[in-house]
């Protein structure tokens, strides 16, 4: 088959994100942090068009889920932008303290709320940066916090950048020289005292992308008042979460994301319980500043054959098969994700932490889940002699097979239609 003939068109689920970064140098010129840049798309060389709120949102949400901060930092530190919104709403605890650097947008005053949220930060153990910071008086009463302070000295003289650098050095912060672009500033900063660089001198911001899955607006308006409701049991949260198959992917990445070190995860309840109320519902207010766009038919389409077929292996399993149906419905809902990612399975899985016996099943048919997928597949494509010939399904079973299915269809469709 001739290439150009293949359909590579990402699915109608998959929403396609964009993050730049920039590298930060040190005196020795090595490598030992990025920025990460909010992009509109592949060809954007800067941010536009939206709020800052929005911006960093996004940027937090895709580095963590779409794309994956590993990946975009090759294990070097990532300094994230963070506006007074995302500090005061401690919405940064989605990173690990040790992975960033949160770098305070200039927009961002020393007002008394800024300030406590500052010493709460760095109290948790987070680094705090100034950016293109100017000297003014309403920032002094940050400074005490941060660690870093970025000044930007594209047009500026040695002369007129001098007295600042001498002034922050003094106070025992780390300077950080931002658009740096030539040769000639890049030296006289370092005969000034700045240790990190950042400009084009060195590199143009490089945009990677990735693929995120839309999260309907509804869905989590309604998990994030089930997480503000003491008396919700995890059994009605793990309901909620079963509504929609995007949500319950990115439910895995948080797990795996550096804030929750890679785990191996069976079930949705358990992921739940890891992560904890507070941090869920962080996450979803998260998702409600970066999400996208409702679904088209195509897409819905999608959906509801994934959750058809993650309720099919569950209750299939609770009538008979040996096994964790809250696993199984795991397992079956994931077995769609590379359709509706437009993802090989291998990359889907490349950052969630199931278990082994999940990876087991959907990379290469073996394990405990096998069978059970290899259940719904027969029988989606009505292949009735392989469903029978099936050792794992009893006979008893093999006759409440069409009922069971049928119930899961309907289950998929009322959730869809109570989510939407």
């Amino acid at each position: 088959m001739n290439y150009t003939e293949v359909d590579v068109t990402p699915p109608p689920t998959a929403q396609h994100v964009f993050i730049a970064r920039q590298p930060i140098f040190d005196t020795n010129r090595r490598r030992v942090a990025y920025e990460l840049l909010y992009r509109a798309s592949r060809d954007a060389t800067q941010a536009m068009g939206l709020s800052e709120s929005h911006m960093c949102g996004d940027t937090a949400l895709h580095a963590l889920l779409s794309i994956g901060l590993d990946r975009l930092t090759a294990g070097t530190t990532a300094f994230v932008n963070i506006t007074r919104e995302h500090l005061l709403g401690e919405l940064y605890k989605i990173f690990d303290p040790t992975a960033v650097v949160l770098e305070l947008l200039e927009t961002v005053d020393g007002d008394a709320a800024v300030v406590d949220a500052c010493k709460r930060a760095v109290a948790e153990g987070y680094r705090l940066a100034l950016d293109d910071y100017d000297g003014r008086t309403s920032l002094d009463s940050l400074l005490p916090f941060a660690s870093i302070v970025k000044l930007d000295v594209l047009g500026k003289t040695a002369a007129e950048l001098a007295p600042t650098v001498f002034r922050l050095k003094e106070l025992g912060l780390t300077v950080l020289a931002e658009r740096v672009e030539t040769a000639e500033m890049l030296h006289a900063c370092e005969a000034m005292g700045c240790v990190l660089f950042q400009g084009y001198v060195f590199s143009r911001p490089e945009t990677l992308d990735g693929r995120a899955v839309n999260v309907q607006h509804a869905t989590v308006f309604n998990i994030m008042a089930l997480l503000n409701e003491p008396d919700v049991t995890e059994a009605a949260l793990e309901d909620a979460f079963r509504s929609h198959p995007s949500l319950s992917l990115s439910l895995l990445r948080i797990v795996n994301s550096a804030s929750f070190g890679a785990r191996s995860v069976d079930s949705i309840p358990f992921a739940i319980r890891l992560i904890g109320r507070e941090a869920l519902s962080r996450w979803m207010l998260i998702m409600l500043i970066a999400t996208v766009g409702a679904q088209s038919p195509v897409a819905h389409e999608a959906v509801v054959q994934a959750l058809v077929r993650g309720r099919f292996c569950e209750t299939v399993t609770a009538h008979g098969l040996s096994g964790d149906p809250a696993a199984r419905f795991l397992v079956g809902l994931l077995s769609r994700m590379d359709a509706l990612l437009g993802l090989p399975m291998e990359s889907v899985l490349e950052r969630l932490p199931v278990s082994i016996d999940v990876r087991d099943a959907l990379l290469s048919g073996t394990g405990p889940h096998a069978p059970v997928l290899r259940l719904a597949d027969a029988y989606e494509r009505g292949e009735w002699a392989e469903v029978d010939a099936d050792d794992s399904v009893a006979i008893a079973l093999r006759a409440e097979l069409a009922g069971l299915y049928a119930d899961a269809a309907l289950w998929a469709t009322q959730r869809l239609a109570s989510a939407g």
